[in-house]
């Protein structure tokens, strides 16, 4: 209704095709494009930019390519807003050495940052942090409800093809990641940046 263009990106073909579909079905196409692109090779200058918990599975080695990213593509003023989970910043330093739970099973080759060293990466691009908004509390009730809710309808979900080690695992995870938020190991934040208009 305010007559923005978006383009979304994924690297996942199954999204891809819902995403692509959802528009088409919508009547969007004319104002939404769906790219299946890596955020790398994008061209172009956009007024926002958003990602939402995408940057946790760049790898720490991309991460100033992903700000630089950002930064270039990103007209003079523009704005970002980014949704990222990180670490506590005493532990970032023994977390980035070993391979956690969500690493080895869920998120090979995820990497979460700690507030201060994202600080640095948007520094580093020029990016301005102008907000964050913090909310690991609400993250942590999310989490438990979604587990309810997949306990429930665990009837429907078995016969999908997935077995008990699945649920085992899947319950875990989202304990362990509810767990995280409660005892701010972890938080999910908001950040909104800005490019300066030089």
């Amino acid at each position: 209704h305010i007559g923005c263009r978006v383009t979304g990106l994924t690297i996942s073909q199954a999204q891809y095709d819902y995403a692509s579909a959802r528009m088409e079905k919508k009547g969007l196409t004319d104002k939404v494009t769906i790219k299946l692109q890596d955020y790398r090779d994008v061209q172009g200058d956009f007024d926002r930019i958003a990602s939402i918990e995408m940057f946790e599975a760049v790898g720490e080695k991309y991460w100033p390519t992903f700000f630089n990213k950002v930064s270039n593509i990103l007209k003079p003023g523009g704005k970002a807003g980014l949704q990222i989970i990180t670490i506590d910043d005493d532990k970032f330093n023994t977390y980035r050495k070993n391979t956690d739970f969500i690493q080895k099973y869920i998120f090979p080759g995820g990497m979460l940052p700690s507030k201060v060293v994202l600080k640095d990466e948007f520094d580093k691009a020029h990016l301005k942090l102008h907000e964050t908004v913090d909310f690991r509390l609400d993250y942590a009730e999310t989490l438990a409800r979604w587990r309810d809710r997949f306990n429930e309808q665990w009837y429907e979900i078995k016969p999908m093809g997935f077995d008990e080690r699945f649920k085992q695992m899947w319950e875990y995870y989202l304990a362990y990641c509810e767990a995280g938020f409660k005892t701010g190991t972890i938080d999910v934040s908001q950040f909104y940046l800005h490019k300066s208009q030089n």
